[in-house]
């Protein structure tokens, strides 16, 4: 079931991140997409109570894949592995935070963090 869902959260959050960046361009890499992305996939695996590392990671595989298909050999290859690493380790963030504050929104939150700075990082320095 992880594996629908990640495929869910993953169309959700493509299609909210395109309108996303046509409305407000680069600057939403940072903030509005990490949190689409979070939201997205915690919430679909939340609601198809199934696991929520399971979801990141598979995401993150289909990020990867949009990744290896969107970009330059060298480029494409080192985000793939990027998207599936950071995807999850977003996801077990996520899974921890949300064991031990049972607050899925609590858990999203913090997730965003890593990923916003995350983020961050990436576009900044690489």
């Amino acid at each position: 079931m992880f594996i629908f869902s990640g495929i869910i959260a993953a169309a959700f959050a493509y299609l909210c991140n395109k309108v996303i960046l046509k409305r407000f361009g680069s600057n939403s890499l940072v903030a509005f997409v990490p949190f689409i992305e979070e939201f997205s996939k915690s919430i679909a695996a939340v609601l198809m109570s199934t696991h929520i590392v399971g979801t990141h990671f598979v995401f993150g595989c289909i990020e990867g894949i949009y990744d290896i298909v969107t970009s330059s050999k060298k480029i494409g290859n080192l985000a793939a592995l990027a998207s599936v690493v950071s995807h999850s380790f977003f996801g077990l963030i996520t899974y921890i935070t949300f064991g031990k504050s049972d607050s899925i929104l609590i858990a999203v939150l913090v997730a965003w963090v890593f990923h916003s700075a995350w983020n961050w990082y990436i576009t900044k320095y690489l």
